[in-house]
């Protein structure tokens, strides 16, 4: 369920951007498919990171974080990297690399949009 946020909350989660890429193993078992009506429900990605989550929290789960980075709205950014890198996880710091970048474009874009809804398009 989604928690309620303030507006405040709203602006201190756009003032930074944090990508974590984990390797591993989890496994999400899909079942209870039905609604309490026997009616079948859909089956949702929500429900399906809520299951991952609660398995990242079990003691046997079995992952990792390959990197980790964490932007700031002054564009300061740490990044973790994972020591002696295979060749097989190289591959998915490149998938972090591209995510980083991605979801740096995407803020931008959401940041001026808003800009442009609270200030008006001045042409």
């Amino acid at each position: 369920m989604a928690e309620n946020k303030s507006f405040g909350d709203f602006i201190n989660d756009m003032t930074s951007l944090d990508v974590v890429t984990l390797t591993g193993n989890l496994t999400v078992e899909v079942n209870n498919l039905q609604d309490s009506d026997g009616d079948d429900k859909p089956l949702k990605f929500t429900r399906i990171m809520q299951q991952l989550e609660g398995n990242i929290l079990k003691k046997d789960s079995r992952i990792s974080a390959l990197a980790a980075t964490h932007v700031s709205i002054d564009k300061d950014t740490v990044t973790f990297v994972k020591e002696n890198l295979s060749p097989e996880e190289a591959v998915y710091l490149d998938f972090h690399n591209e995510t980083v970048k991605a979801a740096g474009i995407a803020r931008a874009a959401m940041a001026d949009g808003i800009a442009k809804l609270l200030l008006g398009s001045r042409k």
